[in-house]
């Protein structure tokens, strides 16, 4: 005889080390007020043992490679504790481009050169990194990464192909096309349902800032906190 039992196992400290982590990704859109134009954006939270990667997308329609609508920074809590967390690497994500002008740009750069993680005085969230651009929100006296370089900002995919009509500046540039990926240390024991208060920042001065939701599907994961169903069969 086979009977069939139903368990639940609760996404504790104990039981959360038996599942399985899988990404979160946080959209947003929302009203820039750096250049009162609409801004759009995505996170993607993705936690490997010690190691937190946030890769980081601008989506924005219209295409623009106005300075004011480029995304430059993430803000973020950790629910169920107060991790300190180091800001070590960040790069371009896999397909996305450093453009430096108009017509020269490059698939294989160093980014390191302008990249802060200190939080100023009115901060959105307890962690997050941003371009030194940032005075109140972000420091920009402090880099983490890098010594003051070029700020770089991330423009939609397909901004510079040519068909969008984007009108181009010697001082907008550089610009990185499509996404970038941010990397911490320090989030051994959190998953990725404990992320929250997630915001997406545009612009060179830190107001433009744009409140995210769970994507749909990561919402469910997230509510659940982990719950899970298993069979036994005997």
């Amino acid at each position: 005889m086979r009977a069939v039992q139903i368990g639940l196992c609760v996404a504790t400290t104990a039981c959360a080390a038996s599942l399985a982590h899988a990404a979160v990704t946080f959209t947003g859109t929302g009203n820039n007020p750096e250049v009162n134009a609409l801004a759009s954006g995505s996170a993607t939270f993705t936690i490997t043992g010690n190691t937190l990667t946030i890769e980081l997308t601008n989506t924005t329609s219209p295409r623009t490679a106005s300075q004011g609508n480029a995304l430059t920074g993430v803000s973020f809590d950790l629910d169920g504790g107060s991790p300190i967390l180091a800001f070590t690497s960040i790069t371009m994500t896999a397909g996305s481009e450093l453009w430096t002008s108009k017509t020269s740009h490059t698939a294989v750069a160093n980014i390191n050169g302008s990249w802060t993680n200190v939080l100023g005085a009115s901060p959105l969230g307890a962690y997050g990194a941003a371009s030194s651009g940032f005075g109140g929100r972000f420091n920009g006296g402090s880099i983490t990464l890098g010594n003051s370089g070029p700020n770089y900002g991330v423009v939609a995919a397909g901004t510079f192909d040519g068909t969008n009509g984007v009108s181009f500046g010697g001082s907008q540039f550089p610009f990185i096309q499509d996404s970038v990926t941010l990397t911490f240390t320090g989030i051994a024991g959190f998953t990725e349902s404990q992320i929250e208060n997630v915001k997406i920042l545009f612009g060179t001065d830190g107001t433009g800032v744009v409140t995210t939701v769970p994507a749909p599907g990561a919402a469910v994961l997230a509510g659940i906190g982990g719950l899970v169903a298993f069979r036994r069969r005997r």
